[in-house]
Order: C-alpha cells, then structure tokens, then sequence
C-alpha cells in the first residue's frame, strides 16, 4: 500500500515537472528561435523578435495568471474551472493580435508572422471550444510547436512529437484535462499551423 501511494506521488511530481518544462509560455520560446534561424534569420535577429514577442504576449499572460490566482479570480495556475478561462482568451488573443500588428509593421520573417496568425486563429477557435468543454493549452501549444519544428526542422519536430504523448499524459494525470481534450488540443493547433504554412511559405 506504501508503495503505491509512493508510486503515485512520484508520477504526480513527473506530471507537474513535465508541465512546467513544456508549459505554453516557454516552450514557444525556443521554437520560434530555431525556426527563424532555420528559415534564414540570423541568431541575433531570431532574438530579437523572440524578446519582442516574450514582451508583448508571454509576460502579460504570466502577470495575468499570477494575478487570477493570488486574487482568488482563478482556482490554480492551470485555470482548470473552464468558465474562468474567458479571460485568458480574451487577454491571450488581444496580445496576439497587438504582436501581429506589430510584426507586420515591422518587416518581420515571414514564418514569425506565419506562426503569429496561426496563433490567433486557433485561440479564436479555442474561445469558441471553451464554450462547449476545456482545450488543453498545454497540447494546443506542444502541437503548434512541433508541428512548426517539423516545417522547419524535421528531425527536431520528431523528437518534439514523441515528447507530445508525454506532455498530455500529465496533463490527464492531474486531473486538468481528458484525453479527448487533450485530442482537440492537437488538433486545433496543428491544424492551423499546416494551413497557414501551406498557404504563406
């Protein structure tokens, strides 16, 4: 009986540690980096844009979180309650579609702005979905990414890819989400980014 119990604190701590290390707001950081560089941008260039992008959506929505949940507006730093989630939409998809802009204005490569759009188009499908039940962010954001690592650095995304099962497998073990959503998590994010590559790169 111990022995189980130990057993399950130790998968519960490898499920938290997995989401920590592929939580939506870092993993998009190296993705976006390796894939500018791939694609012809310099180092330099690629983090510039990255920082700029970091500025504009990633610390606003970690403010934002840190805020819900110490406000009590928030059950815990998952959002788990699905109806909490609204704002983090909201918020998430305003930041997108700012950074967008500013792209755009600012000449920037073309598979950011490709990346960018994708974004915006599967949070607006992801508002629409929390309506009706939970997308797992955490599947949304490891899909996107590997699905823009396999576009642009095949072997990379396959190594993504198989990590992908693990990040929804800890998402399923504590509790935050079903494995349907963590499916339409992949599929959303996936989705968009294939047709949105398809059809600017």
């Amino acid at each position: 009986m111990a022995t189980t119990v130990m057993n399950a604190a130790t998968a519960d701590k490898l499920a938290e540690v997995v989401s920590y290390v592929f939580h939506p707001l870092l993993v998009v950081i190296p993705t976006l980096v390796i894939a500018m560089v791939r694609l012809g941008s310099t180092l330099g260039q690629a983090i510039f844009w990255t920082v700029l992008s970091i500025v504009s959506v990633n610390v606003p929505m970690a403010i934002l979180l840190f805020w819900g949940v110490r406000s009590g507006k928030y059950s815990d730093a998952s959002v788990s309650i699905r109806e909490q989630r609204t704002s983090i939409y909201a918020v998430g998809g305003a930041c997108l579609v700012i950074l967008l802009a500013v792209l755009i204005i600012g000449k920037a490569p073309v598979i950011i702005i490709a990346c960018l759009i994708s974004a915006v188009i599967a949070t607006a499908i992801g508002y629409w979905v929390n309506r009706h039940t939970k997308l797992s962010l955490h599947s949304a954001a490891m899909a996107g990414c590997t699905a823009v690592l396999l576009w642009t650095v095949p072997l990379i995304g396959v190594i993504m890819a198989v990590f992908a099962p693990l990040v929804g497998w800890a998402r399923i073990r504590l509790k935050h989400h079903t494995p349907v959503q963590i499916l339409i998590g992949w599929m959303v994010s996936m989705i968009c980014v294939f047709v949105v590559f398809q059809l600017m790169l």
